[in-house]
């Protein structure tokens, strides 16, 4: 066997290992947060006819057929439900893989296979990976990607050949699947464009064939499904649920900070939060959004020069920040960060990081005449980043083993929120702290005195510790 067939089998081998040696952990992980009501407690989960009979008030169908099937399969054990995460994490990683091998040359072949590995083993993908109910952002992430590489096939196959009419029937299947896995899927056929204006690099006559013979289909799609969603009636209450949070113009100004602050994350893990809290931004004056305007200045200039000679880079960017159109920019959310949401835009960010890792190894190749020494100190320093990233992986999935601990995690990173505070009480509670329990939903109280769930848990706490005294 040559070693062109082993390479691929040696890849999906690597991709396992890493994935498996980052994440056997969650396996451990426990039901946490909304997994109760969202799963365990859903009544539209108990029976196929419940479901089936629910399905025209349902948002995100193919995500919660996934949740009925594997309380049909495993109950109240959630070592089971992680199964699913864990394999679409792996397949989204595989996909990567395969999508980005389209882009690369001889001379930077290896790029693909690291920037699979760094997704894959990242922890800024733990809460979609490991936090049960955070599936929403991996199985959407897992069609959105096959829609994506299936559309790359039928580009690529003869026009009317069947094998490029079935990779497109493909592309479209996979996009609704994706659609109905999570709205924020509303992004892929724009990312069909910045796939063939940067990476296939069409213009002019061949970039409009391109876009009225393959993308057109995808936006009447979109179209379709956002009428749909226009006049469904959970859509509705959730688009005035949104606009009642926060005026739309503090919301676009806490996202900028929001925005960086994410960025910060990818690069500053031990940050990393189940409940971020963060600043709410009124005026463009407030420290430090001009910072962080010239910082997204500064990139919009690197990827606009890089363009030419570097067009990952520009796609990159372009992916990361695509991507966090649906839930970082106007639409206002009760959380102005969640991490599931930066899942999908952590593969555009891991690949700029490693297409200038890339660019840095060569010249320090050209300047220093010494390939192999500099060719052993990158694989090395490569090595010891993986080492490092699967083992902050390994700790935070290790969070999600007790409700406590995650909570407490919270605390510290978030000591001035009302939220964690509740939810570490109500840790204490199910353990039967209820000293403990009390204190945590008093302190909730006093960071918000009109907390309704901290003072029903309050009441209840203190009426179970009397009585148990």
């Amino acid at each position: 066997m040559s070693r062109f067939t082993l390479r691929p089998l040696f890849s999906f081998l690597l991709l396992v290992t890493v994935t498996l040696a980052a994440y056997a952990g969650a396996f451990r992980g426990d039901f946490q947060f909304d997994d109760v009501s969202t799963i365990l407690e859903n009544p539209h989960l108990d029976r196929w006819d419940t479901f089936a009979g629910h399905l025209d008030h349902m948002i995100r169908p193919v995500l919660y057929l996934t949740f009925f099937i594997d309380r049909l399969l495993y109950g109240n054990s959630a070592a089971g439900y992680h199964i699913l995460n864990l394999l679409l994490h792996l397949g989204c990683g595989l996909l990567v893989y395969r999508v980005l091998v389209r882009t690369v040359t001889e001379r930077t072949q290896h790029i693909p296979l690291w920037v699979a590995i760094a997704f894959l083993i990242h922890p800024i993908t733990t809460e979609t990976v490991t936090y049960v109910s955070g599936r929403a952002s991996g199985l959407m992430a897992f069609w959105y990607l096959l829609a994506l590489f299936f559309y790359i096939k039928a580009t690529e196959c003869p026009r009317r050949h069947l094998a490029g009419r079935m990779y497109y029937v493909g592309a479209m299947a996979s996009f609704l699947l994706s659609l109905a896995s999570k709205e924020t899927a509303v992004t892929f056929p724009m990312a069909l464009l910045l796939w063939d204006l940067v990476v296939r690099r069409l213009k002019g006559a061949a970039l409009r064939q391109a876009f009225f013979s393959y993308q057109l289909p995808f936006w009447f799609v979109l179209l379709m499904v956002g009428t749909m969603m226009w006049g469904h009636p959970r859509y509705t209450y959730l688009a005035q649920f949104s606009l009642d949070i926060r005026p739309v113009w503090d919301n676009v100004l806490s996202q900028i900070y929001t925005v960086a602050y994410a960025l910060l994350l990818f690069f500053a893990p031990w940050k990393q939060n189940l409940d971020h809290d963060l600043l709410v931004f009124h005026s463009l004056t407030q420290w430090p959004l001009f910072l962080d305007l010239m910082v997204f200045g500064g990139l919009a200039m690197v990827a606009t020069l890089a363009a030419r000679r570097l067009p990952l880079i520009t796609f990159g960017l372009a992916w990361f920040f695509l991507q966090l159109i649906p839930t970082n920019s106007v639409i206002p959310r009760l959380d102005l960060l969640s991490e599931r949401n930066l899942y999908l835009a952590s593969i555009g960010l891991l690949l700029v990081v490693v297409v200038i890792g890339t660019c840095i190894a060569e010249r320090l190749t050209m300047a220093l005449r010494r390939m192999r020494i500099v060719q052993i100190g990158m694989t090395t320093a490569s090595l010891a980043l993986v080492v490092l990233l699967c083992l902050a992986t390994t700790a935070r999935n290790a969070l999600y083993h007790d409700a406590v601990l995650l909570w407490s995690d919270a605390i510290q990173k978030s000591p001035d929120k009302a939220r964690p505070h509740n939810n570490l009480g109500h840790a204490y509670a199910q353990q039967g702290k209820w000293d403990l329990a009390i204190e945590e939903f008093r302190i909730a109280l006093t960071l918000q005195p009109d907390y309704p769930l901290a003072q029903q848990n309050l009441l209840n706490a203190y009426l179970r510790h009397v009585d148990r005294n």
